[in-house]
């Protein structure tokens, strides 16, 4: 993933212990055409930063092997905002200009409850920040913020009553030997280790498909297969539904053969969650016309296996919408494949043409190239061709159509 399909996501620094191993990184969000002054208000940082951080494809198939300090922005530490994210792969961190609410206060108590790690960023003993001390596991000190005196004393305190003191800004080695006598435990800082770029690649989502799908998902009575039809209105959507199925937050050992058990495994309340974070780092990107096409492809595929009783009708529509699915982000097949959890018949009858499924896909592909001599070849029946093109652009015209009027 270089050149143009790739780009700044993020910056990721190091946390170090009292050996200088690292145990630990932090992730700040930045894209290429901001390096000089990346940071975004911590709402709008904290969303995007989880979004990418399990949705988005990176040069190495993951971005961390430690676990990475991940800040939370203000509307994820709200009543029933959680989301299904892996315990001991991040530490959720909190900003020092959160406002403190008894809702804050009660949602942390319960994050803390069920094993997640919780940070305090930037602490120089801000009152409305006091409150928050006994319910986090780690305090993050900023030494540009602090008299060394008041330092000194505060960490005793924080050891005291067994919280983790993390030394912000360590910029020498005097700092860094001052901070290891006082009883820091933890350290960062550029004398240690400068912030590194990671490059990846976004897959924004289509905001009217997302729209749709958040005010669809307020039903109650909303069921798996209706999620399902929604979420394949948007591809990019249905990719970062996919890759959120197979980040380690849900641990999935299961191969993947539809859309729809992808949201039975995700549940409604995670859907919607997923649909409302994906939604606020959303923007637009290619021509609506390529992601028509990976409609008009998948429904295809999914109308001829109709007429065979050995495919499936979900994992054909799959197959025919993923395979056009580099191209829509500018991503190679091969890393796609690789990061998203499909069942391998899906895998393989898209990047081979292998089995009953990619025989399907390949003689559709012939169709939409005019290739009549294999079309006529085909084991599918002829007649069915034009028929299933047909209604398959109609019904991919009136999903585009229904999404715009439902912005």
């Amino acid at each position: 993933m270089e050149g143009q399909s790739s780009e700044v996501l993020m910056v990721r620094q190091p946390i170090f212990d009292r050996n200088l191993k690292i145990i630990s990184y932090q992730l700040r969000y930045q894209y290429s055409e901001y390096i000089e002054d990346s940071l975004f208000d911590p709402e709008t940082e904290g969303s995007m930063l989880v979004m990418h951080t399990f949705t988005s494809l990176f040069q190495d198939g993951h971005i961390h092997k430690v676990p990475v300090f991940l800040p939370f922005p203000s509307s994820m530490l709200q009543e029933g905002s959680s989301l299904a994210l892996p315990r001991k792969e991040i530490v959720i961190e909190v900003h020092p200009d959160i406002t403190v609410t008894e809702e804050v206060i009660s949602h942390l108590k319960m994050l803390s409850k069920q094993g997640y790690r919780i940070a305090l960023d930037g602490f120089s003993m801000q009152p409305h920040l006091i409150p928050l001390i006994k319910l986090v596991n780690i305090i993050k000190i900023d030494f540009s913020l602090m008299h060394r005196a008041k330092i000194k004393k505060l960490v005793a305190t924080l050891n005291k009553a067994k919280k983790t003191a993390l030394a912000q800004n360590v910029d020498d080695f005097e700092t860094l030997q001052f901070c290891k006598k006082v009883g820091f435990k933890l350290f960062q800082g550029g004398f240690i280790s400068r912030p590194v770029k990671v490059l990846g690649k976004d897959v924004p989502g289509n905001s009217a498909a997302l729209m749709q799908l958040l005010q669809q998902l307020q039903r109650p009575d909303i069921t798996p297969s209706e999620i399902e039809e929604l979420i394949v209105m948007d591809p990019k959507l249905s990719f970062k539904i996919l890759k959120v199925v197979n980040s380690a937050a849900y641990q999935q050992s299961r191969s993947i053969y539809s859309m729809q058990q992808a949201v039975v495994i995700l549940g409604h309340d995670q859907i919607r969650k997923w649909a409302t974070l994906i939604t606020l780092a959303s923007n637009p990107d290619k021509p609506e016309e390529l992601a028509r096409n990976l409609l008009v492809r998948g429904r295809m595929c999914e109308l001829l296996a109709e007429t065979s009783e050995a495919l499936q009708q979900d994992s054909a529509f799959m197959v025919g919408m993923i395979s056009q699915l580099d191209i829509l982000i500018d991503v190679e097949m091969e890393e796609i494949l690789r990061q998203i959890p499909l069942d391998e018949k899906i895998k393989f009858a898209i990047s081979d043409y292998e089995g009953e499924l990619g025989e399907l896909l390949e003689v559709v592909i012939a169709f939409e190239n005019a290739d009549w001599d294999q079309v006529q070849a085909s084991a599918f029946g002829k007649e069915f061709f034009e028929v299933a093109y047909r209604h398959s652009l109609h019904w991919a015209e009136q999903a585009m159509a229904a999404l715009v009027d439902g912005e």
